[in-house]
């Protein structure tokens, strides 16, 4: 059985994730189980939960997210139930374009579900702090600064994220060029960390601040190469690869401006 998870539900549930996703996942649901763009379930088998899955539905996007199974209730098709709800439930809503971010393990469930692979997304993890010279062009980021930062997402990702930009704005840094102009963006609580830039040294620059600290993950499309690069030549410890997958209608999204996506819940 699958049903709309409630706040009574959210205890105890931080068991789910694989260790390795280092989530705190009853966190995440509590930020946003009350927001009217996320949709959460649990999956129930002789009365207990063995399962979850989310959406963060906006206009015709939608993304599918945190599909967990219990590791001792694998490889009976739970899955692929949940994942068959959550497709049919964007559906019904009119979304047009559904997206995820696939380990290894559920790749080959979504494929039976007709999403397509579109690219790969490489992880690294800072171990140590990193005594960088970061920029002066990095900034704060104000209030005034709110109109461009989610132009520069919209343009990188072709859909409306407004709503998550405005969760996780305070605290964000922004590289400006010398007329002031914002080039890319860091904001630390964006899941992971987003990093989003238009341009190669503003993208460079944010990602060593990123990463000056220790514990701080990063994936990004293997279509960038600058940043992959420079990961690779800061010591950072690379881990495995995710696919990013699509169902319906392909957004014409610009992988080479993201430097760190924000999560796997959202891109």
């Amino acid at each position: 059985m699958i049903k709309k998870i409630k706040k009574s539900d959210i205890k105890e549930l931080n068991h789910l994730p694989p260790q390795e996703w280092q989530i705190d996942y009853e966190t995440f649901l509590k930020e946003f189980i009350d927001e009217d763009f996320f949709h959460a379930f649990i999956q129930i088998q002789d009365n207990k939960i063995v399962g979850t899955g989310n959406i963060l539905l906006k206009g015709k996007v939608g993304w599918l997210g945190n599909i967990i199974v219990d590791k001792n209730c694998r490889g009976k098709g739970l899955g692929y139930e949940m994942t068959k709800f959550l497709v049919d439930f964007l559906d019904k809503k009119g979304c047009e374009t559904q997206l995820l971010i696939a380990t290894e393990l559920g790749e080959s469930v979504y494929k039976k579900l007709g999403f397509k692979k579109l690219t790969e997304y490489q992880s690294f993890d800072s171990t140590v702090d990193n005594d960088f010279n970061l920029s002066d062009s990095i900034q704060k980021l104000e209030l005034s600064d709110l109109k461009n930062v989610y132009k520069l997402d919209l343009e990188t990702n072709m859909e409306d994220r407004a709503h998550l930009i405005d969760k996780f704005y305070n605290n964000g840094f922004g590289f400006f060029n010398d007329d002031n102009q914002l080039l890319g963006f860091y904001l630390p609580e964006f899941g992971r960390g987003l990093v989003i830039s238009k341009n190669k040294q503003a993208g460079i620059e944010l990602l060593k601040l990123k990463h000056s600290k220790k514990g701080k993950r990063t994936l990004l499309p293997i279509e960038n190469q600058s940043g992959i690069q420079l990961l690779e030549e800061m010591g950072l410890n690379e881990g495995e690869k995710s696919a990013r997958m699509v169902l319906g209608e392909v957004n014409k999204w610009v992988p080479n401006n993201i430097y760190s996506y924000g999560s796997g819940y959202c891109g």
